[in-house]
């Protein structure tokens, strides 16, 4: 139980950081993504190591192709949008993110978080349609959404 506890922290912690900084300029850096790999690796490894029933190199095998998964649907999602609107609706920090949170989440929780992020957006979009502050095609900020989709399905895990 501490070690989920712990890990939620660090979690907490990686994702806030990840979305301000998004926030402030736009990007993500690289040592921020590879802090959250590292620390999801570590969080695999103690899970399979406490637990007899779980084989860890299944479990890193199967979140490390969950990972590949991920980014090539949020990498064709972004290349899609390119082609058709001649806009990146996604940055590559966006699109390591979601991939990277598979190593904590796997692939089912990976989609529900996608799913959270893309409402809250759209959420966010409509408000800012109806305050009159939305700029067709204007790019924003998107791992601060990315942050609470991975975080809420985190805790759905864990309750």
């Amino acid at each position: 139980m501490i070690t989920i506890i712990s890990f939620t922290f660090i979690l907490l912690y990686i994702l806030s950081s990840i979305s301000i900084e998004d926030i402030k300029t736009m990007l993500i850096s690289e040592k921020k993504l590879i802090s959250l790999v590292i620390s999801g690796l570590l969080y695999l490894l103690c899970i399979g190591l406490t637990n007899e029933k779980i084989n860890t190199i299944d479990l890193l095998l199967n979140n490390s192709f969950s990972m590949l998964i991920v980014f090539i649907v949020m990498f064709s999602i972004s290349h899609i949008s390119y082609k058709t609107l001649g806009v990146n609706s996604l940055g590559m920090g966006d699109i390591k993110l979601s991939s990277f949170s598979t190593i904590w989440l796997g692939i089912e929780l990976s989609f529900l978080s996608l799913s959270i992020s893309f409402l809250l957006s759209a959420i966010y979009s409509l408000y800012r349609k109806l305050t009159k502050r939305f700029i067709p095609l204007q790019q924003y900020p998107f791992a601060p959404f990315l942050s609470i989709g991975i975080f809420y399905s985190w805790i759905i895990d864990k309750i």
